[in-house]
């Protein structure tokens, strides 16, 4: 699967940097808020875990919200139809979880805090349905999503081992949504709503599906749909 995912990013650089001297290109920034699904912070899959002899409950809610910072390529394929493709890091507050007796909830063993960060590479396609000051289009792409858990542990009364979630793993994922261009001379502003299913693909069979919203505003330089000339009419040509 490696191997298949650096494949395609070599393709992927080829022919960006291909058409990027052929056709109209932008390069852009997008900043703005992630709203993680209550499922993201599951690190262990499940919420009850076997504690010595006894069963620990993780009472666990949903991370709050964080924030995403994209850096976004864009190139012309066709008259409305554009290539979008970048890197990113989604970056979410800690979660503070009890884990607590199962018989017991008011006995607690121990305080966990977790901190989830997603770098997602994107690829994907978007459509621009109109031409002008203000455009729309719809957008959609694939994701190569490197999922970065930091977790610590503090004991109330003694200690346990718990499996050792400081790792990273990668999930496939997809992306859809829908957003605003607002061409200015010099700049593009942009405006973005975009749903993330981060382990579309790849998951473990108790996994959960993870996903986030995201709202960005973003700003783009160079070449953009707005200035895209008309095709010459044979008259115009002679």
């Amino acid at each position: 699967m490696r191997q298949i995912i650096l494949s395609l990013l070599c393709v992927f650089c080829f022919f960006s940097c291909k058409n990027t001297l052929l056709s109209q290109s932008s390069f852009g920034l997008q900043v703005g808020l992630a709203t993680p699904s209550e499922k993201l912070n599951q690190i262990y899959n499940e919420d009850l875990l076997k504690v010595q002899n006894a069963l620990g409950v993780l009472l666990r809610e949903g991370p709050n919200t964080g924030y995403i910072v994209n850096a976004k390529l864009r190139f012309e394929l066709d008259e409305k139809v554009w290539f979008n493709g970048g890197a990113g890091i989604a970056r979410f507050p800690q979660s503070v979880i009890p884990i607590v007796n199962q018989i017991d909830n008011k006995d607690t063993l121990a305080i966990m805090t977790s901190i989830q960060n997603i770098i997602p590479l994107s690829a994907g396609l978007h459509y621009q349905f109109n031409r002008g000051l203000v455009s729309l289009y719809f957008m959609g792409d694939m994701t190569y999503n490197y999922m970065m858990n930091s977790v610590d542990v503090k004991y109330n009364k003694q200690t346990f081992p718990l499996p050792p979630k400081n790792e990273t793993i990668s999930r496939i994922g997809i992306g859809f949504g829908a957003g605003l261009d607002f061409h200015i001379p010099i700049f593009t502003g942009n405006l973005e709503a975009k749903y993330n299913i981060v382990n579309f693909i790849g998951r473990d069979p108790i996994e959960a599906e993870k996903s986030y919203f995201t709202l960005t505003l973003g700003i783009y330089f160079g070449e953009t749909q707005s200035a895209i000339k008309p095709k010459a009419s044979p008259s115009t040509e002679q």
